[in-house]
Formats: C-alpha cells, structure tokens, sequence
C-alpha cells in the first residue's frame, strides 16, 4: 500500500507513541489524545473495542497466529498492522483515503503492547472453522 506523505509521518509518529507506550505499560491521555489528533478514529471507539475483547489464536502444532476483535455485531480478523476484515479497512486503508489504520488495528496494537488480550491454544484442523465462524469462507 502507498501513502502519503502526512499518513507516513503519522505512523512514524505512532510508532515512537507505541514505544513509549511499551515503556510505561500504561494507557494516558496523551496516547489517546495523539490518536485523535493524527487519526480520524476517536479512542473512546477504540477503548469500546479493547473493552469488548481481542484475543489472539495460536493454533498448534504449526504455530499460526490469527488475532480477532469483537465488533458490536461481528467479529473481525487481524493481521497485526497490515489486515483487518472490517469495512472501514477495506474503504478508508484500501482505498487511500489516507488512512493506514482502522479502530480493530489500533486497538489490536494497543492491547498487544499492554498485553491486555486473551489468548486462546486451538488445532490446526480448528482453523477453518475459526474463520467460517467470522464468515470469511463463503459457501
């Protein structure tokens, strides 16, 4: 995906935001005033998915990773800072609308860095039935 030049200084600007994130193990105002600043997503959006729930699926003996966050009414599939199966991902990032996020990335971001998230050991043979339940396979 290319961005511009203002979305590339905000994901410079976030990830430094991200480091001292990781130092503090602690969310403050400043991180959340900074994402309203720089992104069109408000944190209390974020914060409601935080509080609805990410876990991360780690499916044995391959070791593959999925994480998932809880919508309001689906659930959505990330892949941390590149996918998120949601709508706003797909016409705001995909789309170069100038966003390189959406509120399920960040959220998955923030809970990762704070280790806030539930982590969840299933089979490999799980995997598929992981993603019919997100409605990803169609029949």
């Amino acid at each position: 995906m290319e961005h511009d030049g203002q979305s590339s200084k905000n994901v410079d600007l976030l990830e430094k935001k991200f480091g001292d994130l990781k130092e503090k193990q602690k969310l403050d105002s400043d991180f959340l005033d900074f994402l309203e600043e720089h992104f069109s997503i408000t944190s209390e959006r974020i914060m409601e998915i935080i509080q609805r729930g990410i876990t991360k699926y780690i499916f044995k003996p391959s070791n593959r990773v999925i994480w998932i966050a809880m919508g309001k009414k689906h659930l959505y599939l990330i892949y941390p800072d590149l996918y998120c199966s949601c709508y706003d991902f797909f016409n705001r990032v995909l789309h170069h609308e100038g966003e390189v996020y959406c509120k399920h990335l960040l959220a998955q971001k923030i809970s990762s860095t704070l280790h806030k998230f539930d982590t969840c050991e299933l089979e490999d043979e799980d995997f598929t039935k992981i993603l019919e339940d997100i409605k990803l396979i169609l029949d």
